[in-house]
């Protein structure tokens, strides 16, 4: 099967992750936020205009609809040793020891904080950091995928998930995860059903490493 992309360090494949994943070699982490079903609901929120949509989201409904399938979560996770799973709680895993946590700190109309499932064994976490910090003042100006997360907190579940020198992220979007893992020197998988996704993937896992000694 012919990668969309790949350098040293990242392969990404575009299509299903459905007919993909039993391809893949297994990984030492699975990293990943599948899309969280929740479009409907965005629809309402005062983040979208008059007419139902805004210019990075577009219409909730049509990008975040569904959840995905029980049965791709299970085989996502069992793709890797090690499993974080961002949405976690909406995705009717089983009972798990460590819990990701992301403070946004500041309250606004989405979400004060986001969960991330996993089957790491050790104590819940939390990762603070401010929603401007992460996107700057207007998000719509700086994330390329509607549920894009900061670099950061991609590189803090990273180190958080310990020895992992495979990371595997089945919903990659935009490529936060393939880029944390670049610039942790990392070797990362990613597999993307828009094609629009993954030209944007490529074009940030392109660039030079992140001089995170800086």
């Amino acid at each position: 099967m012919k990668p969309y992309y790949e350098d040293g360090s990242v392969t990404i494949y575009h299509g299903d992750a459905r007919e993909i994943l039993p391809q893949m070699p297994r990984a030492d982490l699975v990293l990943t936020y599948p899309p969280y079903g929740i479009g409907e609901r965005w629809a309402k929120s005062a983040m979208v205009g008059k007419n139902g949509a805004s210019r990075l989201w577009g219409k909730g409904e049509t990008w975040d609809d569904q959840v995905p399938e029980a049965e791709l979560i299970a085989a996502a996770i069992a793709a890797g040793d090690k499993a974080i799973v961002w949405g976690g709680n909406y995705f009717g895993l089983p009972p798990g020891r460590c819990w990701l946590v992301w403070d946004k700190i500041q309250t606004f109309d989405g979400a004060d904080a986001e969960l991330a499932w996993t089957n790491l064994d050790a104590p819940v976490r939390v990762f603070r950091m401010s929603r401007v910090e992460a996107y700057g003042a207007n998000a719509e100006c700086f994330k390329e995928h509607p549920t894009e997360k900061p670099g950061p907190l991609m590189r803090w579940c990273l180190e958080k998930a310990g020895d992992a020198e495979l990371v595997l992220d089945p919903f990659a979007g935009s490529g936060s995860t393939l880029r944390a893992a670049k610039d942790l020197g990392r070797k990362a998988i990613g597999i993307e059903l828009e094609e629009r996704y993954c030209e944007i993937a490529a074009d940030r896992c392109s660039q030079e490493v992140l001089d995170l000694a800086a």
